[in-house]
């Protein structure tokens, strides 16, 4: 179609929008999506960004308007989409932002109360609202700040996420100044970055404190994975460096030093985060308790010094731990040790970072509902980095971090790599084209990803490199190809690689058959920790007394394995007590190691002492405040307390109990997708939506509560 053409098109619509058309033609198309001002002042470097992205063989369309609302970009992808085959899209300047309200499980561990909190709050900003086509949303509310518009996922959406296309953001940063000239200068950055022909050669992983619990067995696990994704490319000292938190008092310094280095390509920061701060590093090991003490409880004394006041009075402390909180002294001091332990937006642009990419396995660094937050200023600032994968919500943290990452190294648009691994949260904040130089040039993979059919990717399910197996396991399972399930299983049993076993085992989880049962009892003995971890967290998910034994077995023989050990205590108590005193029981009968009757006797407390007793007596007591009976209800979401079930059934049944905690409870057991009872959940919500004298009010949730149960993916 030619430029005119689709100007003319344009102008009879009712929203005036320009697009100007591709110069070549190619197997799939991009699209920038741009405001009218920010193309006007930024004309030159977007001609330039879609001229180099056209030289990469993928045309590029650009795409401009005074955008009032999320509708109106989503459309435009849309028809794109279908007439042209967008592969993916860039949002530039000032476009809507979606905020996603009802669609939590959709997240990683985002669980904050939507009905307490403003919107604004709890919301969740997500662009999946734009790249992921089959999702249907209802609109709630505009916003008094512009660009956020106000969303619920519908209840009877899609209830997985599978995205149609990719999708980036290049935001200006507010504390930088002129927005327009931040993004004429990160688009020059970009082209040059894209001509450079950098290949991924320079790899660096920080771990942060508190991240996997401190767990060594885990952060172990990474440079297991590392090593089959990019076999044979790290073969020098410090090409592949893993830092962690312990290696010094305080390792910002050394941190920096490396975000600082001209030839860093890519760097992973396991941390817990905020739209503000990269908290790198706890308190040394080696610091004085009274200095740490000190600093902690006059911390605690400016949010709230009663709150300070009764720390003390529980520990024996008297208040001289904290009387000088207000000490102009001891706030500048306090303000120091606390910059050591982390990173901070206001020292970013100082930093310079030069790492081309970035993956911020934190919570809340890729939040761009904020004017200015750390992924954004990571791109804004000067240095070479062009693109961050960060979330705008809170995020769990036994995620993998690491999915198809080995794509990256064979020159895959970066775009095309985070299309297949995304979550609610999760974003490329940046350009999405961005990638490295092939290391291998006998096939464009980024044309291969773009084919669709079912016998080609059958044909490389064995294919040398691991990660383009693991392609062709997604590529079937999102084809719908026959025997799916039965080709997960066998990979899972056979292949050598970590990654394959984990894609594997992921997807598995997905179709959530008995392939994916058994496959659960292979992985608590995997060689991968992150693997047996999901394997026993999964297995309390399920309930089925089928697993007792394996999870008894996990907390035995991978006793330092701590992330292991805290998720498969934890599945323990989502089983009937008697059933896991048995299995316990019959574990350590022919079994005499040297401590033994110690872990026997733990774990008998653990079920016996289980809270799901406690909880679910507070759930069905209607004399109880309403607030205990919701936080128990919800915390269901968290832990499902499979042994509880029939009674949180009738609760959700009962015509004399209240609507809003009968609701909640639909809202809950919709999270039990794996659950082995999810059919008496099914049948009980379809009860109830045939009920005539059922409320209105509980119907989104019911009906919600049957798709996400009843899905097949």
């Amino acid at each position: 179609m030619s430029i005119a053409l689709v100007l003319m098109f344009s102008c009879l619509t009712a929203f005036a929008q320009t697009i100007e058309a591709p110069t070549v033609k190619g197997k799939t198309s991009f699209a920038v999506i741009v405001d009218n001002h920010t193309l006007e002042k930024c004309a030159p470097q977007i001609a330039e960004y879609k001229k180099t992205i056209e030289s990469e063989g993928l045309p590029t369309f650009i795409v401009s308007a005074d955008w009032e609302s999320p509708e109106q970009v989503k459309d435009i992808l849309k028809k794109l989409y279908r007439e042209n085959n967008l592969e993916g899209t860039v949002f530039i300047g000032d476009i809507p932002i979606a905020m996603v309200m009802k669609a939590q499980y959709m997240t990683s561990a985002y669980k904050m109360d939507e009905r307490k909190n403003p919107l604004e709050v709890v919301a969740v900003p997500s662009d999946r609202f734009y790249d992921d086509f089959d999702l249907k949303f209802n609109k709630i509310a505009d916003s008094t700040k512009g660009l956020h518009h106000f969303y619920e996922l519908a209840p009877d959406s899609t209830p997985y996420i599978e995205c149609d296309i990719y999708s980036g953001r290049i935001q200006a940063q507010k504390s930088n100044g002129c927005g327009c000239k931040q993004i004429a200068a990160y688009l020059e950055k970009a082209v040059r970055e894209h001509k450079s022909g950098n290949k991924f050669d320079q790899f660096v992983s920080y771990t942060g404190h508190g991240s996997y619990s401190n767990s060594i067995t885990a952060w172990r696990g990474e440079q297991q994975i590392v090593n089959e994704q990019f076999p044979d490319v790290f073969k020098k000292e410090g090409e592949a460096r893993y830092l962690r938190y312990s290696m010094e008092d305080y390792m910002k310094p050394y941190v920096i030093k490396e975000l600082r280095r001209p030839d860093v390509d890519f760097m992973v920061f396991h941390e817990h985060g905020d739209w503000f701060r990269m908290y790198l590093s706890g308190a040394p090991e080696n610091q004085k308790p009274s200095d740490y003490l000190h600093n902690y409880l006059r911390t605690i004394a400016r949010r709230n010094v009663d709150r300070a006041k009764k720390i003390c009075e529980e520990w024996g402390l008297d208040s001289t731990w904290y009387a000088d909180y207000k000490d102009p002294k001891a706030i500048a001091a306090d303000s120091l040790l606390d910059l050591q332990e982390g990173i901070i937006l206001e020292e970013i642009n100082d930093i310079a970072p030069n790492a081309r990419m970035v993956i911020f396995d934190a919570c809340y660094n890729g939040d761009y509902r904020n004017p200015d937050f750390i992924a954004g200023k990571f791109i804004m600032a000067k240095g070479n980095c062009v693109v961050g994968f960060a979330n705008s919500v809170n995020v769990l943290q036994d995620k993998s971090a690491f999915d198809l990452l080995g794509l990256l190294g064979n020159g895959v648009r970066v775009g095309l790599w985070a299309q297949h691994i995304n979550i609610l949260e999760s974003h490329i904040i940046g350009d999405p084209t961005f990638h490295f130089a092939a290391e291998r040039t006998d096939e464009n993979l980024n044309e291969v990803l773009a084919i669709k059919d079912n016998n080609y990717w059958a044909g490389r399910l064995n294919d040398p490199n691991p990660e383009l197996q693991n392609m062709a396991e997604i590529k079937l399972f999102e084809g719908n190809y026959p025997g799916i399930s039965d080709i997960l299983l066998k990979k899972f049993k056979e292949s050598p690689y970590a990654i394959v076993r984990y894609n594997s085992l992921r997807l598995l989880e997905r179709i959530a058959d008995n392939n994916y049962r058994e496959a659960l009892k292979l992985a608590v003995t995997d060689s991968f920790e992150y693997i047996r971890r999901i394997a026993v967290t999964r297995m309390g998910q399920i309930g089925d007394e089928q697993f007792l034994p394996y999870l008894v077995g996990a907390y035995v023989n991978d006793v330092h394995a701590t992330r292991v050990v805290f998720q498969g205590t934890q599945a323990l108590l989502c089983f009937d007590k008697n059933q896991a005193s048995d299995a316990i029981n019959n574990y350590f009968q022919d079994r005499h190691y040297y401590n033994a009757d110690k872990d026997r006797a733990f774990l008998l407390k653990l079920v016996e002492e289980n809270p799901g007793a406690e909880s679910i007596k507070s759930i069905a007591d209607k004399s109880k405040k309403s607030g205990y009976r919701v936080s128990y209800i919800q915390f269901l979401r968290n832990r499902p307390y499979h042994q509880n079930l029939d009674q949180c059934l009738k609760v959700m049944e009962d015509p004399e109990d209240d609507t809003f905690i009968r609701t909640l409870m639909a809202e809950s057991l919709a999270w039990w997708r794996l659950s082995y009872r999810k059919q008496d959940i099914i049948d009980s919500c379809n009860k109830l939506l045939k009920d005539s004298n059922t409320p209105k009010e509980m119907i989104p949730a019911l009906t919600g509560a049957v798709t996400r149960l009843t899905s097949k993916k």
